[in-house]
């Protein structure tokens, strides 16, 4: 079984946030609230190392899907966009890594608690999703690297327990909402289940405690509207 190790970049992880914050908080189209999940494709390089059983991702990169359908509990995302920006990148040089997507909770939704216990985790749609993603390939081999990132709005900045939550999971502040960030490769057994990769996610500005030092100001609900959200810089 190979064991993956996940880098995140701090840019990457910058592209992260805006496009998941943005998704969070501000209205979408015909969306009745705010906290909608989006989903991206992620770059970079890659290393494998067959000898020691060893595969190295490198995300420099993601790239929002704008074609996918966001809604607050679920996204639809096109085949047709993934292989035309995988086909692209490659051209630029860069290899199309997995994808990823958000878990957005509103304050009123699931406490923070459970967040940590199972909403910060891969739903069930999610792994019916990634079953469908490697029946597209023919390969015994496949796999599929997928990341989610969580954000819970919270009444106030609360970074206690900020830091590495699994050997895969970092939990951490950005204002007053709490964030967790989790990275799994997939591959499916000979019955055709999904099972877990062994995955190290690595992040130097989250681990060294950098986001600790940032003011992010606060994501607060507008006045009346608890599902409507606005964020307000210190």
């Amino acid at each position: 079984m190979m064991k993956h190790t996940v880098e995140v970049t701090q840019s990457a992880l910058t592209q992260m946030l805006l496009n998941g914050f943005e998704a969070f908080v501000i209205k979408h189209g015909n969306n009745k609230r705010s906290g909608i999940e989006f989903h991206a494709s992620i770059y970079g390089d890659i290393e494998v190392n067959d000898k020691e059983d060893k595969c190295r991702s490198i995300i420099q990169f993601i790239s929002a899907d704008t074609s996918a359908k966001m809604g607050n509990g679920s996204v639809d995302t096109s085949e047709e966009a993934e292989d035309l920006k995988e086909q692209l990148a490659e051209q630029m040089g860069v290899y199309r890594l997995g994808n990823m997507h958000s878990h957005p909770y509103l304050l009123e939704e699931m406490s923070l608690d459970e967040v940590r216990k199972r909403g910060c985790e891969f739903s069930a749609g999610d792994i019916e999703c990634f079953l469908q993603q490697l029946e597209r390939y023919e390969s015994e081999d496949a796999y599929v690297l997928e990341l989610v990132l969580t954000i819970k709005q919270l009444e106030k900045q609360n970074s206690a327990r900020d830091g590495r939550i699994a050997e895969n999971a970092i939990e951490f502040s950005v204002g007053n909402c709490k964030c967790f960030l989790r990275a799994q490769t997939f591959m499916k057994d000979e019955q055709g289940e999904l099972i877990a990769q062994p995955t190290e996610l690595l992040c130097e500005y989250l681990e060294e405690f950098t986001h600790l030092s940032a003011d992010f100001g606060r994501v607060k609900a507008k006045p009346k509207r608890k599902r409507m959200l606005e964020y307000k810089p210190v």
